[in-house]
């Protein structure tokens, strides 16, 4: 194979139009024998090679040489099959190009786990060139758990999410500016309605601006070949078929309690045959593969039960909308959906902080609690309800804020915190309890400004 020619194409390659994502930083330094390797995880179809693309015209703005900066992907199908040097043949042919590159030179490559022997290769040119190093690939294959020990202590890792609801609004070019936490009635209108079709639509870039058909066909794909490629394939734990069908269950119950014993009767009554092992073992493969995530109780002990009904989330809410069956999904449960991710993209990278559902003495369920106290950070309550007043239904009404903000004053009473958050569709409100305020807010304001909670 010309390697050469191959390389020329790539150091030619006109960089696509593409909407600017800023909430994924990467402040790389400046080539160097052993730096860190960086690398970009996430779902697929999330953005990852676009957000690529950006990170290639920052550093021309900051005066590198575009010949300095090799973008290479390495799910090309013209490398098939490819052998055990490839990667090296790959940089080697750039070097010979560009011989100043030695002097040092940034190097991004997509799909970095389809080269055979891709981490010996990754630590060899980190140790041996003065280089930066950014990797993206399948999530499941660049997680902490699948780099070898030659890697660990070498690289982190950069999170990337389907879109967030400020970057949903950039893409439809939707306003979202405010002064002092403060929307002008014309903004707020605008954000009201693109929250609406943010929670039908969801976060992935391609489907944007895709009628609802089409959209669904696409994201369903998405799903499938998530199974397919980063779960089957990647782990072999079990059969396509049982794998789709625990999957599907899966996303479809987002928000809501998901029991893996059930699923298990719910697979064999269908016919087909899974251990009670590999049953569990796919529920973390799918986590792993950023499919769906799931969420225990929040509790002082270190030790974790497998064999409790986790509440479980979907990585978008459109993903989960185009896989439920008509009418199945309700808008409760993209809103809870839609309010965990962006806790995720705001908390998730530190692993220390706490996304979990908290319950206790004379308290069922409040959604979440998050925190770090070993950072000094007060932990924060935050319910999810779709609508808490419904004058349509006065007696129904009582009810539903008797429950939704009674157990969020029995959390605040158990855990001593003066105020939480409940996240509405639409209403807006501050109600003093009995143990502390609850801030009610409206999840389009909730979700454009990233200080309310």
């Amino acid at each position: 194979m010309n390697y050469d020619q191959l390389v020329i194409e790539y150091l030619d390659f006109e960089i696509p139009p593409y909407i600017r994502r800023d909430e994924v930083r990467l402040d790389l330094p400046r080539p160097a024998r052993n730096n860190v390797i960086y690398t970009i995880t996430g779902v697929r179809r999330c953005g990852k090679t676009y957000r690529m693309y950006q990170l290639m015209d920052d550093l021309v703005v900051q005066g590198v040489p575009r010949e300095k900066i090799f973008h290479f992907t390495f799910d090309d199908d013209r490398l098939e099959p490819m052998g055990d040097t490839t990667a090296t043949d790959v940089f080697d042919a750039y070097l010979r190009l560009i011989p100043d590159a030695r002097q040092g030179c940034y190097l991004l490559f997509d799909e970095i786990q389809e080269a055979p022997n891709w981490t010996k290769f990754v630590r060899r040119v980190a140790e041996q060139y003065p280089v930066t190093v950014v990797l993206t690939g399948s999530s499941s294959k660049l997680m902490s758990r699948d780099i070898p020990t030659h890697l660990r202590g070498r690289s982190v890792a950069a999170e990337m999410w389907p879109l967030s609801f400020r970057e949903y609004c950039d893409f439809h070019q939707v306003d979202h500016t405010s002064r002092a936490s403060t929307f002008s009635s014309r903004v707020g209108q605008g954000l009201r309605e693109a929250f609406d079709s943010y929670l039908d639509e969801g976060g992935f870039p391609a489907v944007q601006g895709l009628d609802k058909t089409l959209r669904m066909q696409l994201l369903q794909a998405y799903q499938a070949e998530i199974v397919t490629k980063d779960v089957v394939e990647r782990f072999e734990t079990t059969s396509l078929r049982v794998a789709g069908r625990f999957a599907r269950n899966a996303v479809r119950s987002t928000g809501l309690s998901f029991s893996v014993n059930a699923q298990l009767k719910d697979i064999r009554n269908s016919g087909m045959s899974v251990s009670t092992e590999k049953a569990y073992a796919l529920l973390a493969d799918l986590e792993d593969s950023h499919l769906l995530f799931k969420v225990t109780d929040y509790e002082l002990s270190i030790k974790e039960n497998p064999k409790v009904a986790y509440k479980v989330y979907a990585v978008d809410p459109g993903l989960a909308l185009a896989v439920a069956p008509a009418s199945h999904l309700d808008i409760g449960q993209r809103l809870e959906t839609a309010v965990f991710l962006e806790l995720k993209r705001r908390y998730g990278a530190d692993r220390m902080r706490v996304i979990s559902r908290y319950s206790g003495e004379g308290c069922p369920e409040c959604d979440f609690v998050v925190g770090d106290v070993a950072m000094g950070e007060q932990y924060q309550l935050i319910q999810v309800a779709a609508e808490l007043m419904d004058a349509r239904d006065p007696e129904k009404n009582k009810k539903r804020v008797k429950r939704e903000l009674g157990n969020i004053d029995a959390a605040m009473r158990n855990t001593g915190l003066a105020e939480s958050t409940v996240v509405t569709l639409y209403e807006e409100e501050e109600v003093q309890m009995e143990h502390g305020v609850i801030h009610v807010v409206p999840a389009w304001k909730w979700f454009a400004l990233p200080a309310v909670l």
